[in-house]
């Protein structure tokens, strides 16, 4: 009688921990992606030294692009076969510093949009879901600290 109270213990052992490294082994994910996911290839966010979120992804080349008089990059990004921007669009100012990057999907706003200060700091990041805000939106001031968060 005692043996089959030892058994019972490692059999439950056994059976957890035996499914656990399957499911390591077969990545498998319970977070299915979503149409934002699938539009930013390798997408990660990071923090500058003022603690500000930065945006960085690899894109294919951009298929137009816009300059100004002075001959520096001003916009870029993808066209779909209908002429609607797609994909990711990166503006510029003047000086070469990056000013906003947002994703299209057939010409709506779709996923992820940042704005910067002409100084570099992050001015506000957040998400757009068929040109609407969506989720939370956090704005900072010039020095990179958080001043606002709002949720759409």
């Amino acid at each position: 009688m005692q043996t089959k109270f030892y058994l019972i213990p490692v059999f439950i052992l056994t059976l957890l921990f035996g499914c656990q490294s399957e499911q390591e082994d077969n990545n498998v994910s319970n977070n299915p992606k979503t149409e934002v996911e699938d539009s930013l290839e390798e997408a990660s966010v990071s923090t500058t030294e003022t603690q500000s979120p930065t945006f960085e992804a690899e894109y294919d080349k951009a298929d137009y692009q816009e300059y100004y008089e002075g001959g520096q990059l001003k916009i870029e990004g993808n066209y779909n076969g209908n002429e609607q921007r797609h994909g990711r669009w990166v503006s510029y100012y003047d000086n070469g510093q990056k000013w906003s990057e947002s994703s299209y999907k057939n010409g709506v706003k779709n996923g992820h949009s940042i704005t910067f200060y002409p100084n570099g700091n992050v001015r506000y990041v957040g998400e757009y879901r068929n040109d609407d805000k969506s989720g939370t939106w956090t704005f900072y001031n010039e020095e990179g600290e958080v001043v606002k968060e709002e949720t759409y």
